[in-house]
């Protein structure tokens, strides 16, 4: 109950009231902005390890040098035991727990300027981890009170009930925040009409639907596209230091002055997406790479020559030090290229590369489309390119994640597919198009604008999906989009070395014990034997 809030903005600074009561404490102004504060931080807890819930088992990464959880990156032997999804499963109520004590001392605090807003921030937040919660394992407890003593018994909501609930509070929270919040980091209108329109979107698949999802999901999009803007180009957008950019709704927040040690207190997202580059990194100062979440060929092929996106989610081009991309980035066509990844409409002519610039490309190894690039446990180092959107300069070497980078959850360049999977899902492929074209063109290569123009008759779910993969690659969406569009099974079994293996022995990893399908996540095995409710597991397991 005692709570030490480590942050990164101004908003979030450590408070150490170790021998305050709480109940004391929660109660004055300086205490309460604590626990609020603690609160988002529970956000690190649920985001800031490895990704596999948000990655793994999915058309677009692969197991590379490293292992993977074989019950999440293939579905075969998943079960209740399964310790990522038991992890997932804890923090996130140890997150509602915190958010539930939260809303509690809102009602008994002293009053301050700020304080409805507080309560609506927090109950965003409780909101958000049920939507996380739903989506992965369908019936779960909503747990809404402040405990202050241990309780053994909780029954499993029905989904549909989950979602009403998530909906309420998000429409309340919309009363409440500010339009614009006072810090970064904070939630406010934008933020929430986003996830409004993303939790209706998602509820609009399912069978107890209601008739106007669809409709909802686009309206509060647009709402949130009205209260923003694209950041004018995809490079800019990730290119370290530029977190807090306009295109932003919704991140974790990280700093490295909020950090005790920065080889493990840091988050780990620049550490999984590939490709490993080496054991010099401590030396040559280039990030650990871990080579387990690795791109697959349909990631790759994903791109056209006319996507700028390409060269933003891939490092194609490395130097003798990997970070001089980053710290020596104003005299780039001066340093010598150590690899070149060339790309399928270059590798018929890399000579062509080579010419552009033959003072620093002459000696560059070149590593040509496809040979080795969906990396896997005996590639060589460096064969592969590795995402380069969540890379770090500031962090040191670490096998453990020391990245303090911001987490970004939300902004829009998904908010505009959001609106496009809605407007398709309401027979307006035209609308769909054109919220699509918002992302494309600001993705031009310059004179390429025609050919990322698409129109009405382009648009279905795979294109959309399609479309995701390019705009939100490492985002931590994937799992739930394909979960959402019911093609998970079908597009890892097309795009997924690893399940389509499987699938080609006989074998539909999916399929469980009972004959039913592993598309939700198993209740832990743990939740269920401390549990005196009678938990039904879900199907599958």
């Amino acid at each position: 109950m005692l709570i030490s809030a480590v942050g990164c903005n101004d908003y979030l600074e450590e408070v150490n009231n170790s021998n305050v009561v709480a109940e004391e404490f929660y109660t004055t102004e300086e205490g309460y902005e604590s626990l609020v504060n603690a609160t988002y931080a529970t956000l690190r807890d649920v985001y800031g390890s490895e990704p596999w819930v948000f990655s793994a088992g999915t058309d677009l990464f692969v197991e590379g040098r490293n292992q993977q959880p074989e019950g999440i990156s293939e579905y075969r032997n998943l079960g209740p035991a399964e310790g990522a999804v038991e992890d997932f499963y804890l923090n996130v109520y140890a997150a509602i727990r915190q958010a539930n004590t939260a809303l509690y001392y809102n009602d008994i605090t002293e009053e301050t300027a700020v304080l409805e807003q507080r309560r609506g921030e927090v109950k965003f937040l409780r909101a958000y981890y049920y939507f996380l919660l739903v989506q992965q394992f369908g019936d779960v407890a909503l747990v809404t009170d402040f405990l202050n003593e241990v309780v053994t018994e909780f029954e499993r909501r029905p989904a549909s009930e989950v979602y009403q609930f998530i909906i309420s509070e998000m429409e309340e929270a919309l009363q409440l925040v500010p339009e614009n919040a006072e810090s970064r980091g904070r939630v406010d209108k934008a933020a929430v009409y986003h996830y409004l329109a993303k939790v209706h979107l998602t509820r609009g698949y399912e069978a107890y639907a209601t008739a106007d999802d669809f409709e909802k999901a686009a309206a509060y999009a647009d709402e949130a596209i009205s209260r923003g803007t694209l950041v004018n180009s995809f490079e800019e957008l990730f290119f370290p230091g530029n977190e807090n950019n306009e295109e932003v709704l919704f991140a974790v927040q990280y700093s490295s002055s909020s950090i005790i040690d920065p080889r493990d207190d840091g988050h780990m997202q620049s550490l999984f997406f590939g490709p490993y580059l080496g054991g010099e990194g401590a030396v040559q100062g280039y990030p650990y790479r871990s080579n387990t979440l690795v791109p697959t060929m349909f990631l790759f092929d994903a791109f056209s020559q006319y996507d700028a996106r390409f060269e933003a989610t891939f490092m194609t081009q490395i130097y003798d030090r990997y970070y001089d991309y980053y710290d020596r980035n104003d005299e780039l066509d001066a340093l010598v290229v150590e690899t070149y990844f060339a790309p399928r409409w270059a590798v018929q002519d890399t000579a062509a590369w080579r010419a552009a610039n033959p003072e620093t490309r002459a000696t560059a190894r070149i590593r040509p489309y496809p040979i080795g690039w969906e990396a896997g446990a005996n590639s060589l180092d460096g064969t592969s390119p590795g995402i380069k959107k969540f890379d770090d300069p500031k962090s040191v070497f670490s096998g453990n994640g020391s990245s303090t980078r911001d987490i970004i959850l939300a902004r829009l360049g998904e908010t505009y597919l959001i609106a496009a999977e809605a407007y398709l899902q309401m027979g307006q492929e035209g609308t769909a198009a054109e919220r699509i074209n918002a992302v494309r063109l600001r993705a031009a290569k310059p004179g390429s604008e025609a050919e990322m123009t698409i129109t009405a008759a382009d648009v279905d779910i795979d294109f959309i999906l399609d479309e995701r993969a390019r705009e939100l690659a490492g985002e931590y969406h994937r799992w739930f989009d394909l979960k959402r569009t019911g093609k998970l099974m079908e597009r890892t079994e097309l795009y997924n070395r690893d399940i389509k293996a499987w699938f080609a022995s006989g074998i539909n990893p999916f399929q469980g014990t009972d004959g039913n399908f592993k598309i939700l996540r198993p209740i832990p095995q743990l939740a269920i034997d401390l549990n005196e409710a009678n938990i039904q597991q879900n199907p599958g397991y």
